[in-house]
């Protein structure tokens, strides 16, 4: 089975529909009394469930609720599904990435002002402890236990403060967030202006060629590919007709 952006949001529209809860460390699995105790027994996982949370949770077996927590609704899908007994049948264990690990892993990314408005992607805090998954028109749904709710929910993107967005690396891109739009030799997406002197290199490494230097205020075109590399996000812009790498936090949009 191919999984795919639209995939993704299906299956998220789909989770909006169930009785969910949020549980630390859970991959969309039927709440039962044996899914409480192994969450809250796992190692690191027991200030997530103290006595209150777990009383709570233990409320709902039998009532078909569901619970996971963020990034759980995203390998959800990845892993074959909704499990219930077990862990959804695709599960493997190099691809139960946390959300740092998940941008970390992922090609194509950057800063949330330089996000594709593409269903699908995710989209993460400055933190990397929470990520949602847009849905296009502005909204996201996500798996919280906050004000906004506990379980799988729909938001406004503007009502949280994401700071980065991702493809997610183990699903193919059906919406052209990755080679389609932002490849090599893809045409400018975006313009920005820089914020500092700033050195334009020949790759996406502080080891990269040194190739010009820009001043403060100086226009760049973005193409809207970024890496990730050595600490810094790297942006790639257009300089004298060829793709080129400068650091992204010294790159303001316009």
């Amino acid at each position: 089975m191919n999984y795919t952006n639209s995939g993704l949001v299906k299956h998220c529209k789909e989770a909006l529909k169930l009785k969910t809860v949020y549980m630390w460390g859970g991959l969309f699995r039927e709440v039962t009394e044996g899914y409480i105790e192994l969450l809250s027994g796992i190692k690191g996982y027991q200030e997530q469930y103290p006595a209150a949370r777990k009383g709570h949770l233990s409320g709902l077996i039998g009532k078909g609720y569901y619970g996971c927590d963020c990034v759980g609704l995203v390998k959800s899908y990845y892993f074959g599904g909704i499990g219930t007994a077990k862990n959804a049948p695709g599960y493997k264990g190099n691809l139960d990435y946390g959300v740092g690990a998940m941008y970390k892993a992922a090609e194509y990314k950057g800063g949330i002002a330089d996000m594709p408005d593409k269903e699908g992607v995710l989209v993460m805090t400055k933190d990397f402890g929470h990520v949602g998954v847009y849905i296009g028109n502005g909204r996201v749904v996500e798996c919280t236990l906050s004000g906004f709710g506990d379980g799988v929910v729909k938001t406004e993107f503007s009502q949280r403060k994401w700071a980065w967005w991702c493809q997610c690396p183990c699903i193919e891109d059906d919406t052209g967030v990755t080679e389609k739009s932002f490849g090599l030799g893809a045409s400018v997406c975006g313009t920005g202006k820089t914020k500092a002197p700033l050195n334009v290199r020949a790759e996406a490494s502080i080891k990269g060629n040194v190739i010009a230097k820009l001043k403060p205020g100086a226009e760049v075109k973005l193409t809207g590919r970024t890496k990730a590399d050595g600490g810094y996000i790297w942006a790639e812009i257009m300089y004298g007709g060829k793709p080129c790498w400068c650091d992204r936090q010294w790159i303001e949009s316009v």
